[in-house]
């Protein structure tokens, strides 16, 4: 089984940690987590396989990070508390979990992701 590489872009440190364990329960994973779009930009350097991306992080919202990560052909879902209907409309197409999320939405959006 690949061990994923996740990104994860919240800057609420106990929902990332949710977040964090509901993945573990699902893949074996490593986590990059970050609580601002800017220290996102850096995680991009990365080899990344997955991210989830809170809309609105401490010093902007993740909107560029999202179009970076499509260019990339990285998959990421938006995990927030904001309305898909405020995602740019070159964003409208992401997937997108509102909060609060159950472990099944974290789950059927990893679904795809070779394991």
């Amino acid at each position: 089984m690949k061990n994923l590489r996740i990104l994860i872009v919240e800057d609420e440190p106990l929902v990332s940690m949710v977040l964090q364990f509901m993945i573990e329960n699902i893949v074996s994973a490593t986590f990059v987590i970050q609580t601002s779009v800017a220290a996102a930009e850096k995680a991009l350097q990365q080899n990344l396989d997955f991210a989830f991306l809170d809309v609105e992080v401490t010093n902007g919202k993740t909107f560029e990070i999202a179009q970076k990560l499509k260019r990339k052909q990285i998959r990421y879902v938006f995990v927030s508390g904001s309305r898909k209907d405020d995602l740019p409309h070159e964003l409208q197409e992401s997937a997108f979990i509102t909060k609060p999320f159950h472990p099944a939405q974290i789950e059927e959006a990893l679904k795809a992701l070779p394991c």
